[in-house]
């Protein structure tokens, strides 16, 4: 029988049953053989620094969080069904995540905000601690004792391996380390034998000569067979460590009749009940946390203002209209359907909502709306016109800057012709964000008073009260991770503190 391989941001040349990349949502338990790299290059970004290393601001640093924890998950329960996982241990990625937390002090134009940061590395994405990870790289590698698994791997690759890092962790056994100094550079963890649970392998990085490897052919480059080759040759040599690592773990498992109350050891039972409640408290955790990413969602829905259209757009609408003191809402009846109504004194207010992907909202759109004015008068509840309100999102799968135009010319001349304010939802985005963060009800006023006055031209919302000076700095890293960092201090760093000793 064949094994499924899926590799993780590594590649074997020409022969990976699947790869997936940092950021995939792939489960791992469809695969016989996992090999894995922890590779967080796509959420690094250098153009926020905090003492020379890449820093993260929350929604990207929530990301990875979240990321690196599912797969943390995903390896120890692959672990856990008895797979065999190789970690190829790449070069080490220290970053600093924004934990959204602030301290301010200071009053007026002299408030300081300080941004509360913890230190993070790619080595958080596995499900092992380490009392010791160094940056360091080599080539000079020898058997610590006995290779043990890795004897045919290492004739066959020993050339081709080179360390980038080098580690100490007590679940680990030390395979192969450093020339001078006997540092670990690989090694092994394995469950014991019967227990169901697989094997980890953890490898200097491989390096091979990319231009001999490949040719290139209309214009495109492709394995060569001399690459292909050295592709076959790996996945031989993962697939005689994973059978050999079967065998080692191999024990007849434990028969039915075993289980009687006959033969049960004084402790089981105090176990099952620790392991028990501990169950009871994992579950509460999930509960927890899945209450807590709707909230999250929920909080995260006056973004849409800058990317929906449909019905997700007038959502977002309608809340920023709320954060702004208004008691929007959706109508509708047997006859008709408005995206917008609300109430200023005796004036109403009827507002249509639209999203355009890559143009400019034209004017079709003013024309419902003038059709939805007249619909609106024309019911014997209603004794005045509503003044209309067109919210646009134009270009909505671009980035801000890079955006036209919002509403055609002959959308604006539509507009002064019914005296109805164009809004511009991005610009919405930014008034009511500061309004959810301040608390300023007098701001809040001046918005919608700005949404009332305007007539005939896109409104132009009051500048946001000046704000303060922010600056990233950063306090001391200490050991509970979390910390407070100041430019002038030069933290110490603590790597991948998950979890004590063994699997995390």
């Amino acid at each position: 029988m064949s094994k499924s391989i899926i590799t993780v941001e590594f590649e074997i040349l020409g022969n990976s049953s699947l790869h997936a990349a940092f950021s995939s949502d792939q489960s791992l338990l469809d695969y016989d053989i996992i090999v894995f790299r922890p590779n967080i290059s796509t959420y690094i970004s250098w153009s926020e620094q905090c003492q020379g290393k890449p820093s993260l601001k929350e929604s990207k640093a929530f990301r990875l969080r979240e990321q690196a924890v599912r797969w943390r998950q995903e390896l120890r329960n692959a672990f856990d069904h008895g797979k065999t996982i190789f970690i190829f241990m790449s070069e080490l990625q220290e970053v600093f995540l924004d934990t959204g937390q602030r301290e301010y002090s200071g009053t007026g134009r002299n408030r300081h905000e300080t941004y509360i940061v913890e230190p993070y590395n790619n080595y958080q994405a596995i499900p092992l601690s380490f009392e010791e990870i160094v940056s360091a790289r080599g080539k000079e590698i020898r058997p610590a004792k006995d290779l043990k698994l890795l004897t045919s791997y290492w004739a066959e690759f020993k050339e081709s391996s080179q360390y980038e890092l080098y580690f100490m962790s007590k679940a680990v056994v030390p395979i192969l380390v450093t020339k001078t100094g006997g540092k670990t550079v690989a090694g092994v963890v394995q469950g014991k034998p019967g227990s169901g649970k697989g094997t980890i392998v953890l490898l200097p990085p491989l390096s091979y000569p990319i231009a001999e490897f490949t040719e290139t052919r209309d214009d495109k480059r492709y394995w060569n067979k001399q690459g292909i080759a050295f592709g076959q040759r790996l996945v031989s040599a993962l697939i005689e460590i994973d059978k050999a690592a079967a065998a080692e773990r191999h024990q007849t498992p434990a028969p039915d009749w075993i289980k009687d109350a006959d033969y049960r050891l004084p402790r089981e039972a105090e176990l099952e009940s620790e392991i028990s409640l501990l169950t009871k408290q994992i579950e509460s955790l999930h509960t927890g946390r899945t209450e807590l990413l709707g909230q999250l969602d929920k909080e995260a829905g006056l973004r849409r203002l800058l990317y929906e259209t449909g019905p997700m757009l007038e959502d977002a609408i309608l809340e920023a209209l709320s954060i702004l003191g208004l008691k929007a809402e959706r109508y509708k009846d047997t006859e008709s359907e408005f995206d917008v109504l609300f109430t200023w004194g005796e004036k109403r207010f009827l507002g249509e909502a639209e999203g355009k992907d890559n143009k400019a909202i034209s004017v079709d759109k003013i024309s419902q709306l003038e059709r939805n004015l007249n619909e609106d008068y024309s019911k014997e509840s209603v004794q005045s016109y509503a003044k209309g309100m067109l919210f646009g999102n134009a270009f909505r799968l671009q980035k801000l800057s890079e955006r036209g135009e919002f509403f055609t010319e002959k959308c604006v001349t539509s507009a002064q012709r019914l005296k109805a304010a164009l809004i511009r939802t991005p610009d919405l985005f930014v008034v009511t964000r500061y309004v959810k963060a301040s608390g300023d009800h007098d701001f809040a006023r001046k918005c919608v008073e700005a949404i009332i006055e305007t007539e005939g031209t896109i409104v132009s919302f009051p500048s946001i009260p000046a704000i303060e000076e922010k600056s990233q700095t950063q306090a001391k890293a200490v050991p509970a991770t979390q910390t407070s960092l100041d430019v002038n201090e030069q933290p110490k760093q603590t790597l991948n503190s998950a979890a004590p000793t063994g699997l995390g």
